[in-house]
């Protein structure tokens, strides 16, 4: 292992005063190199100093110095760069709202703020004022599509207590219309709010028949099967809408015979799997597989009636 030499350590550490008084002077007097200032703000960052009023006089001068369009491509430049995801999420977000800052009070442009906001719960999905800047400005804009996939992306780990946040999502996704999709992602990234709020389910799956997107309905149903521990009466009444979904809608009905086992296994006389069963018996290529279920299905009869 190496180690710095003291006078290593000691030229280091000057040189490091020495651009925190040139970034000074910067602020106080002259900004002449936005894309220097900024790059001893970053270093210093990675130093664990954030330095939040440094970074607050930079903007200042930027706009004392007409400086404004120079700075904004040194944000856009620094927050493109590879070393940016090199650092640790919350160095990385806290450079992000800076940039976040500028573009908005400085620059005077919302979406570019827009995209750093997201960027930074990209990097630390809790991060209370990130989220609450951007449900402001999406409910303002009454943007209840971006509403929806703001509160799937910090789903996992929200700012918000999670039953808060799955009522939320509950309301704004129960009120898109058909033509407002969400993304397919977004979707399934909100299964994680089941636990506090099954309803929830019901309300993605109405959007995706309403958006006609069956296979997501079906994947997003499959996959709520394999969260927290299901009622039996829960857990056969996700089993019923899959097996319409997949013999119905999403023409896929191969998929609806494992359900359709399951319930004539639970209850060899259930009605709607013998049904479902039986108009299965009408696809050549799983006639077959249905005719085989339907027959267990009345052997289990006999065998639970002692016949």
């Amino acid at each position: 292992m190496q180690y710095d030499s003291p006078m290593t350590s000691a030229t280091a550490e000057k040189a490091r005063g020495q651009r925190l008084q040139r970034l000074q002077l910067s602020i106080d007097r002259c900004l002449e190199h936005p894309d220097a200032a900024l790059e001893t703000l970053l270093s210093e960052l990675q130093f664990g100093q954030p330095h939040p009023e440094s970074w607050e006089g930079l903007h200042a001068a930027a706009a004392r110095d007409g400086k404004e369009h120079d700075l904004d491509r040194a944000y856009e430049k620094i927050t493109l760069d590879r070393r940016l995801r090199q650092l640790k999420p919350d160095e990385r977000a806290c450079v992000l709202l800076h940039a976040a800052d500028f573009s908005l009070g400085i620059v005077g442009n919302g979406d570019a703020a827009e995209g750093f906001l997201w960027r930074v719960l990209e990097a630390v999905s809790d991060h209370a004022e990130a989220f609450a800047r951007l449900e402001r400005r999406f409910t303002a804009a009454n943007d209840r599509v971006r509403l929806a996939e703001l509160y799937a992306l910090v789903a996992a780990k929200p700012s918000k207590p999670p039953a808060a946040l799955a009522k939320a999502a509950l309301e704004t996704i129960s009120l898109l219309p058909s033509q407002s999709a969400i993304a397919n992602e977004a979707c399934q990234k909100l299964l994680v709010l089941l636990p506090v709020c099954q309803a929830l389910l019901g309300a993605l799956e109405a959007h995706c028949r309403k958006t006609s997107r069956f296979e997501l309905a079906c994947d997003l149903l499959e996959k709520s099967l394999e969260g927290s521990p299901l009622s039996k009466v829960e857990l056969t009444e996700r089993r019923r809408r899959l097996i319409d979904l997949y013999i119905g809608d999403a023409k896929t009905p191969e998929k609806a015979l494992k359900h359709i086992e399951d319930l004539l296994n639970q209850d060899p006389s259930d009605p709607q799997a013998r049904a479902s069963a039986e108009r299965l018996l009408r696809s050549p290529h799983v006639c077959t597989q249905a005719a085989a279920a339907l027959q267990a299905a009345r052997q289990n009869a006999r065998d639970r009636a002692g016949i």
